[in-house]
């Protein structure tokens, strides 16, 4: 089995309108244009099926808008209602310390959200680090047994859209206030998994998870083999990023790492059902 643990859907409407709808949110804006690559739940099954991966995780944005966020959150529950042997919806929030946005978690939590996320709080103008703003939806995950999904920044490297500021030191003082819930942090976490290295480093990450989301885009493939070695393949979850990285380039990556069937297999599915169900 493989489960892609990282891939992001859009209704028709907004796919078919991105211009109109970039004027309402920032984040949008800055990651869409009318050439961009985007799917919808039928294109992301479609793709499923050619590439033999029979669950996809379907997650939201760091969107600005609350209409926006609302309008995407209710289409992965929808379709993860049309597809529930396929799909596991995962929301997005925007967590400006409004009311609106904790009851937004709660309402996609109540019908069936299994996590929420990609938090992606560069264009929210969001302290992913501060501990009141994020309190109550770490408390609403917590209660639910439900993992959340961070986007994360390399501090280093090429710039792109939607790389944001997320660095490591961030990302780190938000795992240390919430040491007991279960964090994926997408993208490798900016090249956290390095700093497992240090022991306070390494005891405060023991619910913490690295996705291989487009990894093609920013990492010698060389990194699953030392990720592998540093914090063992049952934190690590295959992620593609769909539809911005085609899913075949990253599962590739894992054959070529030469790792024994039952790490691929772990890698590929198994951390990802743990963590989604």
């Amino acid at each position: 089995m493989i489960v892609d643990s990282h891939t992001h859907i859009l209704p028709l409407e907004i796919t078919k309108n991105i211009s109109k709808y970039s004027k309402t949110d920032s984040t949008l804006n800055e990651l869409f244009n009318p050439r961009t690559k985007t799917s919808t739940a039928e294109a992301l099954i479609d793709s499923m099926d050619e590439r033999g991966i029979e669950i996809s995780v379907v997650m939201g944005m760091g969107w600005t808008d609350h209409s926006l966020n609302q309008y995407v959150n209710d289409y992965l529950l929808e379709s993860a209602t049309k597809y529930p042997e396929r799909l596991i919806p995962v929301t997005g929030i925007i967590a400006s310390g409004e009311s609106k946005g904790v009851y937004e978690a709660e309402r996609c939590v109540q019908k069936g959200a299994k996590g929420i996320g990609e938090i992606h709080t560069t264009n929210q103008g969001i302290d992913l680090g501060e501990y009141s703003l994020m309190k109550p939806f770490m408390q609403l995950v917590d209660s639910k047994n439900l993992p959340v999904v961070i986007h994360c920044s390399e501090p280093v490297g090429h710039k792109y859209s939607g790389k944001g500021i997320t660095y490591p030191d961030t990302v780190e003082k938000f795992v240390s206030n919430f040491p007991e819930s279960e964090i994926v942090l997408a993208h490798w976490g900016g090249g956290l998994p390095f700093y497992l290295l240090m022991p306070e480093v390494d005891n405060a990450f023991s619910n913490v998870y690295f996705d291989t989301a487009a990894t093609n885009l920013l990492y010698d493939p060389r990194i699953f083999q030392v990720v592998e070695k540093i914090c063992g393949p049952q934190k690590i979850l295959f992620g593609s990023d769909y539809p911005l990285v085609n899913p075949n380039v990253i599962l590739k990556q894992i054959d070529r790492a030469g790792f024994d069937p039952l790490t691929k297999r772990q890698i590929k599915s198994l951390t990802a059902l743990k963590l989604f169900g």
